[in-house]
């Protein structure tokens, strides 16, 4: 299935654009993208068509900004239908429950992911599409389209402990620190936000669970039913979320599931895959994405995939890619 996501994001990139000082209209049929789409805010149209358009505009205007303008405009009732829902939440772990419930009605590319490690919690963003890597611009939008989600929670004046960005910092960061108001991590070995444990399970003390529950309810009657992902999808998203804290386990990614390792091992099985091809499917994206980065060492692109030590990454990455990591980084990576 083409990835989709909802047409209120060319209403953000319409202000955006004009504000550069280029037409939407003619950038929209340049990538094959109808004008009608700015018309309605819960048209699907294609993500990479979306993509490609935030790429050309960027190009176009100089600016590398351009998805975290996008998202410096986001408000709760772009959310869609499930604004109502998202509004009457106890707290802010909830709210994310929620948008993971019914993420399905914003977008067939976003999952989302909180991982708690003490006094830190992590609200890690994935964007699945077709591309091996999502983008600057779309996993700006997102991440800052997402921190409006924690300011309406919490407070507008509330500030996250960090957010982090796995692509390469811009020129300047000067408009980042404008809208993000805290410490900005590029080249991470994640995409998300780092709060206190504390404020994500703060709870509001004017919530009204009979607001609550009435809007749940009317979402239950009216919005389409989910379908639930594939088993693989699943446990890959799960993965993406636990490698980067070395929790990749068999018995990690079925807690994290809700479900016992042979169970899990059993629902793969009948999906004609397993946990360790899953897993090395994972582990190879994070590996390429890690060595296309020349910031980073052998070491930390080891770490990245999951593994304590280089030997054994240098082992698996042979096996998968038939040469190692150095000699894959020498024939992909420009040289100076």
């Amino acid at each position: 299935m083409t990835p989709r996501i909802r047409s209120i994001s060319l209403n953000k990139y319409s202000k955006v654009a004009q504000e550069l000082g280029i037409d939407p209209l003619s950038m929209l049929r340049q990538v094959g993208l109808d004008h009608s789409c700015l018309n309605s805010p819960d048209l699907l149209v294609p993500e990479t068509a979306f993509a490609q358009l935030l790429e050309a505009s960027s190009a176009r205007t100089g600016n590398a900004s351009l998805g975290l303008l996008m998202g410096s405009y986001w408000r709760l009732s772009d959310f869609g239908q499930i604004s109502l829902l998202l509004q009457h939440q106890p707290s802010l772990a909830t709210l994310l429950q929620t948008l993971k419930d019914y993420h399905h009605l914003i977008s067939t590319t976003i999952t989302t992911e909180t991982v708690t490690q003490g006094r830190l919690s992590i609200i890690q963003l994935h964007l699945d599409t077709e591309r091996q890597t999502p983008g600057r611009h779309p996993m700006e939008l997102g991440i800052t389209a997402l921190l409006s989600l924690c300011r309406h929670q919490l407070g507008k004046g509330w500030k996250p402990v960090g957010v982090h960005f796995s692509h390469a910092a811009p020129s300047s960061m000067a408009l980042h620190r404008r809208v993000l108001g805290s410490e900005i991590v590029f080249a991470s070995d994640f995409d998300g936000i780092v709060l206190s444990t504390e404020d994500l399970q703060l709870l509001d003390p004017e919530h009204d669970s009979g607001m609550e529950a009435h809007a749940r309810h009317l979402m239950d009657l009216h919005a389409p039913g989910r379908s639930p992902k594939p088993i693989e999808q699943q446990v890959r998203s799960a993965i993406q979320s636990l490698l980067p804290h070395g929790r990749h386990g068999i018995a990690q990614v079925a807690s994290a599931l809700g479900c016992t390792s042979r169970s899990l091992q059993r629902q793969l099985e009948n999906s004609r895959t397993s946990f360790q091809d899953t897993l090395d499917a994972v582990r190879s994206q994070a590996a390429v994405r890690a060595l296309q980065n020349p910031q980073l060492s052998i070491g930390e692109a080891a770490a990245l995939a999951g593994f304590a030590e280089n030997s054994s990454f240098t082992r698996w990455f042979s096996k998968q890619f038939q040469q190692s990591p150095s000699s894959w980084r020498q024939q992909y990576l420009p040289g100076p």
